[in-house]
């Protein structure tokens, strides 16, 4: 038994232009001159928490974004077998009303 996924082939589409809008800021993260400044705190430590801070972020960011892309580009592939299979099986029954006619 399949599990109806409960929405129309125009939410699955919907939902990756969203994806992707929400990701427009997020695909490239820069915290370079946050990490530039590393030096002018004038503590060690917390410089390289710093460094290390902004770099992870730039990391996940990336890491989250690149997911998020996939994710989106899953649902509009969803959309569009969703669409194919939704006009075969209208295309289907238009035949055989036409045999039985």
């Amino acid at each position: 038994m399949t599990a109806d996924l409960g929405v129309g082939p125009g939410v699955l589409k919907q939902g990756a232009k969203d994806i992707e809008a929400i990701l427009k800021p997020v695909k490239k993260v820069d915290l370079g001159d946050e990490a530039w400044q590393a030096p002018s705190i004038e503590n060690d430590d917390a410089a390289a928490a710093l460094v290390a801070f902004c770099a992870t972020w730039e990391s996940g960011a990336g890491f989250l974004a690149d997911c998020a892309a996939t994710l989106s580009e899953g649902l509009d592939k969803a959309n569009g077998d969703y669409e194919d299979t939704d006009t075969a099986i209208r295309n289907a029954v238009k035949s055989v009303k036409t045999v039985l006619v």
